[in-house]
């Protein structure tokens, strides 16, 4: 049925006020269903890093758990390395809604400047958990040695990937919007984007919270979850 009312379309005609009111709801309905596709998947991905810290919780009441922070020696008694990337992702998030803002006025040098910020600062985000996996591994903290250590590559691990899905997501935009050049359409993908960012930075600080405390906060927490 598609393809027959492709067939009668007449592009060489004029767009009637019905057609055009038609094109609207169809957009509206598209952005709808993204919308609604997208709050589910933040909802599965709640679920996941749920279940991660409740396991991860009853793990720091074993007698083999060491906590990454609390002693001079540890690795996140200074997180200094995980606070630069924390202001990276606050930076891509804050980036992606400049962006969106600049879709709407149609301003296309600020909007390739503000996309090109949201990668950089996203990449540099990756780029520095790396770096910490790297120093915890030179530093003898490997992924094995210890619980603390496995769930610290487990859930960064995890959180990464759905950073570089966002990214993948995001080069998408661009790439359909280098096609039509239609600024409503990325604004409405951005603005999605935006959630999704926020909603990451979000679990990141959740995460940099649970995964550099120390032994004593870890006791606390499990007493008030009744672990």
């Amino acid at each position: 049925m598609q393809l027959f009312k492709s067939l009668q379309e007449k592009p060489w005609l004029p767009i009637t006020l019905a057609q055009q009111t038609s094109l609207a709801y169809y957009a509206s309905d598209k952005e709808s269903a993204a919308s609604t596709a997208l709050r589910f998947f933040l909802a599965v991905i709640t679920v996941i890093f749920l279940l991660f810290t409740i396991t991860f919780l009853q793990r720091t009441q074993s007698f083999d758990f060491q906590a990454l922070s609390g002693e001079p020696w540890l690795p996140f008694t200074n997180a200094y390395m995980l606070w630069q990337n924390s202001a990276y992702l606050l930076l891509a998030s804050i980036s992606i809604i400049l962006a969106k803002k600049f879709a709407k006025q149609q301003s296309l040098y600020a909007i390739i400047i503000s996309l090109t910020a949201t990668a950089s600062f996203t990449l540099l985000f990756i780029n520095g958990q790396v770096q910490v996996w790297q120093q915890l591994n030179q530093s003898g903290f490997y992924i094995y040695t210890n619980p603390a250590n496995s769930y610290y590559f487990l859930l960064t691990g995890v959180h990464a990937l759905h950073i570089i899905g966002g990214v993948l997501v995001f080069m998408r935009c661009i790439w359909l919007f280098s096609f039509n050049l239609s600024y409503q359409q990325l604004a409405s993908r951005l603005k999605l984007c935006a959630i999704y960012w926020h909603y990451l930075f979000f679990i990141w600080l959740f995460l940099f919270f649970l995964l550099t405390s120390d032994a004593n906060t870890f006791k606390n927490i499990a007493l008030i979850c009744g672990f």
